[in-house]
């Protein structure tokens, strides 16, 4: 029999158990209630997760799509930003030619603000312009011709040119063009696919309400300055950009309607034009012809012939007394670069090379190209022929922006070819002819009297040599790499008037 300690002992060690039994079913209650907050976390962070994966799909989805058909918009107050005299004037002639300059301009402008992903962009047009007030404009200063709505011939050739440009009448109310443009610009302003708005309304302060929101995106938004452009848009922080050659870069008036011409009593043949030192240029009084160069008929006939016949007639005979062409009869003339052109040869009626038309580059473009060449020059042979066989080539082989290549492009045509016009290498990157706006072939210009004067109108496109022989230098030694020198600067002159050294 037991005795009553040991009884006490059993006692204790029976409750000692109860207590543990006890402790560990509390803990295991604990470890499942953990258990169970612990599976409902999961559970809701896993539904948090597939909502999210769900959401993210469809963002891919929305940016792949806005991705798709990505393009520039180029919004224009047609009121105060006006083409090129001679492009008005030409009318329905004007109008595709127009919108072919300011579709390479504008191309340009693309390559420099968004790189290598220009390429993807197409090019959006819309000109605003209230067509009867402008005709009525333009018709005072002689540029369209009096009727209503002369200007919409131009308008009309203008659209019609390519696929996304529209030269719109925005209607006769006052500011009509201005809520169009608004309207348009808050369309896209914030839209993914839309890459870059160039906006060209400076002239009119109140769309500086409109623009200050957006101050220094200029990765966004870059103003295009032309005639009126008013100071208070330099302030807002974008780029500002000019395009010589579509806008006018003053306002039309009575002024730029020539006067009718005196009748010279006879012909005059200029025997300084024939030395290369006639200093009056396109106001000389006398005929410039080249020696040997006869007379023509039609010359001698307006000068015996009565005032209305001349006056009719002093366009031909201008023409025919002065050699001297400017940038507006180059771009109007010449060919410019497209797929033709990187494949055959441009040919005049008398053989001659005609070399595509380089447009003078901005002052932006300089200073780019300066400063791209500091640390070292860029390769012509590389840029321009597409090839350099110079080992370990001293000069850049790097990429170079479009703004750059403009300007290499500049002065090498200014380096006369030495096979001249007879020249049919596609890799050829000197110049053919003169292309500097009103040189008067004289010193310092490089280029022979012949190639101020030669027919610069396209007849036909020859096959380059390339294509039968392998072997032809793309451009003399002498000038294969030869740029500017160091300290060479930008000219004091505007951008218009301004060319190489010529």
């Amino acid at each position: 029999m037991l005795g009553d300690a040991e009884i006490r002992a059993l006692g204790g060690n029976l409750k000692s158990v109860s207590e543990d039994n006890q402790k560990h079913h509390q803990d295991l209650q604990k470890l499942l209630d953990q258990f169970q907050f612990f599976l409902e976390s999961y559970n809701r962070l896993k539904s948090d997760y597939e909502e999210e994966k769900e959401g993210r799909e469809r963002y891919k989805k929305l940016a792949k799509a806005q991705e798709r058909n990505p393009f520039v918009l180029v919004l224009v107050d047609g009121d105060g930003y006006l083409f090129k005299e001679y492009l008005v004037k030409a009318g329905t002639q004007g109008g595709p030619k127009a919108a072919q300059i300011l579709n390479e301009s504008i191309k340009d402008l693309v390559h420099e603000r968004l790189g290598s992903q220009a390429d993807q962009c197409r090019i959006m047009v819309r000109i605003y312009a209230n067509m009867l007030g402008l005709s009525k404009s333009l018709a005072r200063v002689g540029l369209v011709g009096n009727e209503a709505r002369s200007m919409s011939t131009f308008a009309t050739a203008f659209t019609a040119a390519q696929d996304l440009f529209d030269y719109v009448d925005a209607g006769d109310k006052k500011e009509a063009a201005d809520y169009k443009i608004r309207e348009m610009f808050r369309l896209f302003a914030d839209n993914n696919q839309c890459k870059h708005i160039f906006f060209a309304g400076c002239h009119d302060t109140g769309y500086l309400s409109l623009l200050t929101p957006y101050r220094g995106r200029a990765d966004r938004i870059t103003l295009i300055k032309a005639a009126s452009f008013h100071p208070e848009f330099e302030r807002l922080d974008f780029a500002v950009r000019e395009l010589p050659a579509v806008f006018m870069s003053t306002q039309p008036s009575g002024s730029h309607i020539p006067p009718p011409p005196t009748i010279p009593s006879a012909p005059k043949v200029c025997t300084h034009y024939q030395k290369g030192i006639c200093r009056y240029g396109t106001q000389c009084t006398k005929i410039h012809i080249m020696p040997g160069q006869q007379l023509s008929k039609k010359v001698d006939d307006m000068a015996s012939s009565p005032i209305s016949s001349y006056n009719r007639d002093f366009s031909h005979l201008k023409d025919f007394r002065s050699s001297v062409r400017d940038q507006d009869f180059y771009a109007t003339t010449l060919p410019f670069m497209n797929i033709k052109c990187l494949n055959f040869i441009a040919v005049n009626k008398d053989g001659d090379r005609i070399d595509p038309y380089v447009p003078m580059p901005s002052r932006e473009s300089w200073d780019t190209y300066v400063r791209r060449s500091k640390p070292r020059r860029p390769c012509n042979n590389y840029h321009l022929a597409g090839e350099c066989e110079t080992n370990n080539c001293e000069f850049d082989h790097s990429p170079v922006d479009s703004n750059s290549l403009n300007v290499m492009k500049n002065i090498l045509r200014q380096h006369v070819c030495s096979k001249g016009a007879s020249c049919r290498s596609l890799k050829c990157y000197l110049g053919h002819h003169c292309q500097k706006s009103g040189c008067k072939g004289i010193k310092p210009c490089k280029f022979g009297r012949y190639a101020h004067t030669l027919d610069i109108v396209v007849a036909q496109w020859d096959t380059p040599i390339e294509r039968h022989a392998s072997d032809d230098s793309p451009a003399s030694e002498e000038t294969a790499n030869s740029n500017f020198s160091e300290d060479w600067k930008y000219p004091e002159t505007s951008p218009i008037e301004t060319h190489f050294e010529c």
